[in-house]
């Protein structure tokens, strides 16, 4: 009797595991491709947010009174942006803040790019952008030549002072 218990002991077998361990690692590769593709997205949806902005802006300046600021600029939880109609000169935690649109989180990086250097905007610095009435960048009050979104790829957005055209490429 204790012969035929023993032969009617389920368990699992090597091949059995075997299977498990390749369905587990098929659905993990599966998890980093689709995790690689949302940081693409993100970069990607950022910059474009970004150059509609700037579109949106100069509009704003044409049709109104008054000067209008683009703020790009990093908090805890990602990076943000703001159109105000005050001129910033240090960052302001109490304007700079998340009632602004959120470009992304912590993932993508964005850059302030002057003719010499490359600065990443953080929790001090931000990315100030204005036009002039003659619809230019008004040099005086922009603080960048070029922004840098970088994530997964990197996006770059140049902005020409003279003529107040911005080009986004990839």
């Amino acid at each position: 009797m204790s012969k035929y218990l023993k032969l009617n002991q389920k368990g699992m077998t090597l091949v059995e595991i075997i299977l498990v361990f390749a369905i587990v690692g098929i659905m993990a590769g599966s998890a980093f491709l689709i995790i690689g593709h949302l940081r693409y997205a993100d970069t990607e949806k950022a910059a474009r947010a970004i150059d509609s902005a700037l579109d949106k802006l100069q509009v704003e300046t044409m049709s109104k009174s008054g000067s209008h600021y683009l703020y790009i600029y990093h908090l805890g939880n990602g990076c943000y942006m703001k159109v105000l109609s005050e001129d910033l000169t240090t960052f302001d935690s109490s304007k700079l803040d998340n009632s602004g649109k959120r470009l992304a989180n912590n993932t993508v990086e964005i850059y302030m790019d002057s003719e010499d250097s490359a600065h990443k905007v953080d929790g001090t610095t931000f990315i100030k952008v204005t036009y002039t009435k003659a619809l230019t960048f008004d040099s005086t009050n922009t603080n960048v030549s070029n922004i840098i979104v970088k994530g997964g790829p990197t996006y770059k957005i140049q902005l020409v002072t003279d003529t107040g055209k911005h080009f986004l490429n990839h």
